[in-house]
């Protein structure tokens, strides 16, 4: 398993260079490279040999329960998946070789299939939920790309995957949520096997959301409509993507948690009712398709039906024997669609002829794959339809339903043998047969077809260790029920193929419904897209007011109710504290003076700035230091920034009508008392929190460190604080693409304030003293952040306080640093940041703090994190200052 992923990922890693050097031909390195960690995967396939890697990806220190492993489980059931991926895989690009041309932008095409593969991989093989959701992302981004690559004829079949598979992400992230909620594990194993699902009332709930997930990928009714729509990107990715990659990660996901649901009704009933039902209909439209690439989109989702309804009946030995044989057949029909359409130029049945003469070859590799797809005997889709058919026996309904889907199959099929090869009114004298590199490798798949099924007994191992249970396949069962209805089929298909243009001519171009999937996709979208404008409209205006008010409305409406239907009020702790007096004086003064005596907008910035040296105020006379330090500075530099901004501006503000002033005053008061009414409320509900006073109690000794605030950014929820600093990192280009697009006004911009020059004069001379000054105090806060007040982020605003009195003394709009520091600074700060993670990995978790001492100092990798981040905070303000602080 360990060699297979190392495989996958070299031929990912690979594929740009060789695409350089072999172009197209690539595909035979890449190829080769999938087929050989196939070749060490099937041995542990057939023996049922397990298979276990990883390691901690993060730990959670209440206990080794909830780590979240960052790691691969080759199990039965994971590694046949991972054998189907890396085998159809490497045939297909082998297949690809042949069949691009040099102008089809082989190195993406590479990259994206090797990526797919990779990403496969990754899903079936995770042995956390965690891993499991990421491969199951990366399958939905990876198809999407390979869909959209063919350009504005795959335009809407991309965006149709992407919007369903997508959708299908948000359930398998509520299900996931849920499960580890309910067994408090992340391990797909333990969830599985947990005990808690016994009594857990959410297990219904966990049963559709997998259910849901699962149709998305498989394409089952009323997501179906994605897979046919997507047959507008290449045929290898057809052949791979719909044959043994996208819709087999939907049937791995059912098939993986159905033990979890085994005796839930609905799990079973809405598995068996939907996949039948979406069998039955694709079946229906597959005979009704002239274009056979479309002809097979459907009868794959058809099979796909059935496999879903084999797994609500619980047979999941008969799931995944059909789930082999469906792989091989049909990523052989995709790619002989191709072969027919690279040599005679078409695919659609009216516009062939006969070409059974002309391309035996391919002819004979249709009839094989064609045949096992209808299930003739003795192929492997024989093998596997019967035991879908017997799983169905204790169901009539549902073994009725298979029976006629049986008979729409083999129509099918035949129409894909008939209407490619013998058929049709078109002169086939100039067609030849394609090149071996072209036809072998698409007829391969479909031609084991007619050798496994004298090999089944290489399958029992594997099928016993997936189901628990002792399993033997075999193609002869006896005369029974499932081999009647063969029999039945088989003679009523052999009519139906003497009276096949009868049939065609009833069924072609017959509506069934008034209106398609697709539509009905569309009218959701428009139906959102036109909320989307009516709630944007509340937003749709430059005045600020628009923007704030439903804000404002709505914190007004849960303050209230909060007070008003909330737990009742506890006893109020330090609310009368004389203290509290000065800054509010201090934070009513300036709101008075900013919103009824300030006629500019420079005096309204600096008064926005002395309302939070009151807040700011308020919080260290409570106690907090280190916030109170970052909010000083924070509002330091924000009235920096703001007056930056208004330099862009008129002076003066806009006159306020008396109605509006009084509105806005209105809506104020309100919104004062609402917080009042809240943090009063609040404030006096409960004591301290048990996390908080966990924090307090275990942090110092976790740590090493007693300042808790910033030990909790940067160990324990160090992955929020990266988070955090992505969106830093985002709101520089933001910055920098906002106001680009500004048109500059000159004569606005042009000295607003005027003496810029003479005024400088004193800043220049502080700056001497007081830059240096702050870079070392920088320094200190930094280093002693672990302890006492301060930490990287505060640390990195000192340093900021100095770029700006540097920015300030200039006495001319310079740029404060080069053009490309600040991204340089931000994107370093950002590495920095997420190196130390994985050096956490060491000692068994992303961003782990590893703590030691140097020279008698006790040292931690969290630091080296804080480094990161107060690199990329430097850069935001450096990218603000140079953006906001300079003409264009």
């Amino acid at each position: 398993m360990t060699q297979a992923l190392c495989l996958a990922a070299a031929a990912f890693v690979l594929s740009p260079v060789a695409v350089k050097l072999l172009q197209r031909r690539a595909g035979w390195l890449l190829g080769t490279l999938l087929l050989v960690g196939a070749v060490f995967v099937a041995p542990d396939v057939f023996s049922g040999t397990r298979r276990d890697i990883g390691w901690t990806w993060m730990r959670d220190l209440a206990g080794p329960g909830q780590d979240v492993t960052f790691g691969f489980s080759g199990d039965a059931l994971s590694l046949t998946f991972a054998l189907l991926a890396l085998g159809i895989g490497g045939v297909v690009l082998l297949y690809s070789a042949a069949y691009l041309h040099e102008d089809d932008k082989p190195r993406s095409f590479y990259n994206f299939m090797t990526g797919f593969a990779l990403s496969v991989l990754i899903l079936v093989l995770a042995a956390d939920v965690v891993v499991l959701f990421v491969g199951w992302e990366l399958v939905s981004i990876a198809s999407f790309l390979l869909i959209a690559q063919s350009g504005s004829a795959g335009e809407k079949g991309a965006s149709r995957t992407l919007i369903l598979t997508f959708f299908g992400g948000l359930t398998l992230l509520a299900a996931l949520g849920i499960a580890v909620a309910v067994t408090g594990t992340t391990n797909i194993e333990a969830i599985v096997a947990s005990p808690a699902w016994e009594s857990s009332g959410l297990t219904t709930a966990f049963a559709l959301l997998i259910a849901c997930s699962g149709f998305t990928k498989a394409a089952q009714f009323p997501f179906h409509l994605w897979l046919p729509e997507a047959m507008a990107a290449a045929t290898p990715v057809s052949a791979f993507l719909h044959a043994a990659a996208v819709v087999k990660a939907g049937i791995y996901l059912l098939i993986r948690f159905s033990p979890v649901f085994a005796g839930n009704q609905v799990w079973s009933v809405t598995l068996m009712v939907v996949g039948m039902g979406t069998a039955l209909m694709s079946a229906f439209f597959a005979i009704q398709k002239t274009d056979l690439k479309k002809l097979t989109a459907y009868s794959t989702v058809s099979h796909l039906g059935w496999i879903v309804a084999t797994i609500g009946t619980g047979a999941i030995a008969a799931a995944v024997v059909h789930t082999i044989a469906h792989a091989l057949f049909k990523s052989s029909l995709f790619m002989l669609v191709g072969v027919v359409d690279h040599q005679a130029g078409s695919r659609d049945v009216r516009r062939l002829g006969s070409l059974w003469r002309r391309m035996p070859f391919t002819f004979g590799g249709a009839v094989l794959a064609a045949a096992s797809m209808a299930a003739v005997p003795p192929l492997m889709g024989f093998v596997s339809k019967e035991a879908m058919l017997t799983a169905f026996e204790p169901f009539p309904l549902l073994l009725i339903a298979g029976a006629g889907g049986a008979l729409l199959t083999f129509v099918y099929s035949t129409r894909y043998v008939f209407g490619a090869f013998v058929d049709g009114p078109r002169d086939m004298s100039e067609v030849r047969e394609a090149p071996v590199s072209l036809w072998l490798p698409a007829a391969f798949p479909g031609a084991l077809s007619i050798v496994l099924p004298f090999t089944l007994g290489l399958f029992d191992a594997p099928l016993t260790a997936i189901t628990g249970e002792p399993q033997h396949l075999a193609l002869w069962h006896g005369i029974s029920v499932p081999f009647i209805i063969s029999l039945v089929v088989l003679v009523l298909g052999l009519v139906a193929l003497v009276y096949r243009r009868r049939i065609w001519a009833l069924v072609d171009d017959r509506s069934l419904f008034p209106g398609s999937g697709n539509q009905a996709l569309q009218a959701v979208v428009q139906w959102l897209t036109q909320w989307g404008r009516v709630a944007a409209e509340m937003a749709n205006s430059l005045s600020p007011t628009r923007h704030l008010a439903w804000v404002f409305v709505m914190l007004v409406a849960l303050a209230g109710g909060s007070v008003a239907f909330g737990p009742p009020l506890g006893e109020r702790i330090n609310t009368d504290r004389w203290t509290d007096i000065i800054p509010l004086v201090i934070v009513l003064v300036s709101v008075i003076g900013l919103t009824m005596v300030s006629k500019t907008r420079l005096a309204g910035a600096l008064l926005l700035g002395t309302a939070g040296v009151g807040a700011t105020f308020q919080i260290l006379t409570l106690g907090a230091p280190d916030v109170a330090l970052t909010q000083f500075l924070v509002e330091i530099l924000t009235v920096l920034i703001i007056m930056l901004a208004i330099r862009h501006q008129p002076p003066r503000f806009q006159p306020t009508s008396l109605r509006r002033k009084r509105g806005a005053a209105i809506l104020a008061v309100l919104m004062g008392d609402s917080a009042s009414l809240a943090v009063w409320a609040l404030y006096g509900r409960s004591g301290r929190s048990e996390l908080s006073q966990w924090y307090l109690t275990h942090a110092p000794d976790i740590t090493s460190g007693d300042n808790i605030v910033n030990t909790i950014l940067v160990e324990f929820r160090a992955l929020d604080t990266l988070g955090e600093l992505s969106v830093l990192g985002m709101a520089g280009v933001v910055i920098a693409a906002v106001v680009s697009s500004i048109p500059r006004q000159p004569e606005v911009v042009t000295r607003p304030f005027g003496f810029e020059d003479a005024n400088a004069v004193p800043l220049m001379q502080l700056r001497r003293y007081l830059v240096p000054i702050l870079c070392v105090l920088s320094l200190f806060i930094f280093m002693r952040g672990h302890n006492d007040p301060g930490g990287g982020f505060i640390a990195a605003l000192v340093g900021s306080a100095a770029i700006a009195i540097i920015y300030l003394s200039g006495g001319a709009e310079k740029p404060v640093t080069g053009p490309y520091t600040p991204a340089v600074l931000t994107g370093v700060g950002m590495l920095v940041a997420l190196a130390s993670g994985y050096l956490g990995m060491t000692h068994g978790s992303f961003l782990y703090a590893i703590h030691g001492t140097i020279l008698g100092q006790h040292m931690t990798t969290s630091m080296i994190f804080d480094a990161g981040v107060y690199l990329a905070v430097l850069g935001m303000i450096a990218a603000a200052i140079n953006n906001l602080g300079v003409k264009k």
